[in-house]
């Protein structure tokens, strides 16, 4: 779904010497011997470090919000704490050529899971669907007293309505007051507050607490791997945009199509999810596509949107109203 989206901006670019000087930190001293840029991230600016005497190391650059890095780099700890599949954190700092803080993780070696996905066959998918369930399950059993946005010591410092009135507000605030509805489209963005008002309210019934929710969880973000059961999970990437609210913002990014559309996936995640301990209502999939309404506006509102991002963005809330119109 996202092939066709671009970067608001560049790429960072570091040369070998200069991201060298970034990796002193590591044992024995390290030189890079390369650097290659990685796909996938739109926001940040991801590399790979081939080094001197050292297993490769990937190298992020935070060019969206530099303040998120900070955020970041606790979840990795705190990930190393409870065994989640993050990468390991190495090392940290502001680099002194774009100006821009860094972190150092370590190489997991995978393939992403949209690419891995579009060569498998239904059968060989639904293993892997099972430990993308598992693997949220146990991001999820994060809890916090609240839903909001974390700041640097994951305290959620700025509290949101996660639930239907919070959709229903915010979709007005994009839709209604905002320059969304023109890019929306005026009467589908009225169909879609009228939606939201009959709808949303089935957010409310989540009885769960709030949770670790890592807001892009889908397939550019993902790396996975064959082991002696199939294909599984081998490390989330990428939590910039991660905060406290329900399991349904993972869940409906994930379910997106292309996946979501395969036959039997949804049910495999769910069951995976189960499995390792995690709880989810009967309406579980409604809800996951309410809730994913709120990043879909939220592309709306940003200062730099492309025609495709506009144009995807149309046909998934279009899908979404479809399911009770």
């Amino acid at each position: 779904m996202r092939e066709s989206w671009s970067r608001p901006y560049p790429a960072a670019v570091l040369s070998p010497d200069q991201a060298s000087a970034l990796v002193r930190s590591l044992p024995g001293r390290p030189s890079v011997l390369r650097v290659t840029e990685l796909s996938g991230g739109l926001a940040n600016t991801n590399l790979r470090l081939d080094l001197d005497g050292h297993p490769p190391v990937v190298l992020r650059l935070f060019q969206r919000d530099p303040a998120q890095a900070a955020k970041e780099r606790a979840i990795h700890a705190l990930a190393a704490e409870r065994g989640l599949p993050a990468p390991r954190l190495l090392g940290r700092g502001d680099d002194p050529v774009t100006g821009l803080p860094f972190t150092l993780l370590e190489w997991v070696d995978g393939q992403r899971l949209d690419e891995t996905a579009r060569g498998l066959e239904d059968p060989a998918l639904v293993p892997l669907a099972r430990s993308l369930g598992a693997a949220l399950a146990a991001i999820h059993a994060v809890a916090f007293d609240r839903s909001g946005f974390l700041d640097a010591s994951l305290a959620v410092a700025e509290p949101v309505d996660a639930g239907g009135a919070g959709l229903i507000g915010f979709l007005r605030h994009v839709l209604v007051d905002g320059s969304g509805g023109q890019r929306l489209g005026h009467d589908l963005a009225g169909r879609l507050v009228a939606f939201a008002e009959r709808e949303a309210g089935l957010l409310d019934r989540w009885p769960g607490p709030p949770c670790l929710t890592h807001s892009d969880f889908g397939g550019t973000n993902i790396l996975v791997r064959q082991g002696p059961d199939g294909w599984a999970v081998a490390a989330v990437l990428d939590w910039e945009f991660a905060f406290s609210g329900s399991p349904f913002f993972d869940l409906g990014n994930l379910l997106r199509p292309p996946l979501g559309s395969r036959p039997g996936f949804a049910d495999a995640v769910a069951a995976g999810y189960r499995a390792a301990g995690g709880s989810l209502t009967v309406e579980w999939r409604r809800m996951a596509a309410l809730a994913d309404l709120f990043s879909w506006a939220e592309f709306l509102t940003r200062p730099s949107v492309s025609d495709a991002v506009v144009a995807t963005a149309r046909q998934r809330i279009a899908e979404t109203m479809r399911l009770r119109d």
